[in-house]
């Protein structure tokens, strides 16, 4: 299939498939007479594999060592396993840190009462 078949099947754009194919997440599609890139159902799998774990908010690098270890003849379940602890720890912490930002945010908020720009408490506490 096409670069664009392929793009539709997965419902990703198709510079995506260019980028992860530039940097080694995705393997290199083989190229036809004409040039065109030629996908197969195996480019499919992984490329859905990794907008899944984009989608879970696993970094590029955590792509590829999950990519990595899938490739393996027998993965180690608990590599796998370890990674995953790790990134569930990681959004445990930025949830934290997005909660304090909306109690920030909120608080910046009720000190705004449509004044003008050089009364603005919420302007006044961000430059101090």
């Amino acid at each position: 299939m096409r670069i664009g078949e392929l793009a539709n099947a997965c419902d990703c754009p198709v510079e995506t498939i260019r980028y992860y194919e530039k940097i080694g997440l995705l393997p290199a599609a083989a190229r036809l007479a004409n040039g065109y890139r030629s996908y197969d159902d195996e480019h499919r799998k992984w490329l859905q594999f990794i907008i899944r774990s984009r989608e879970l908010g696993f970094s590029q690098d955590e792509v590829r060592r999950l990519t990595d270890l899938a490739h393996q003849k027998q993965p180690a379940c608990a590599d796998v396993h370890k990674l995953l602890e790790d990134h569930v720890h990681d959004v445990r912490n930025r949830v934290r840190e997005l909660e304090r930002m909306q109690r920030a945010l909120v608080r910046l908020k009720r000190q705004c009462q449509n004044g003008t720009l050089h009364d603005c408490p919420v302007i006044d506490e961000l430059m101090n």
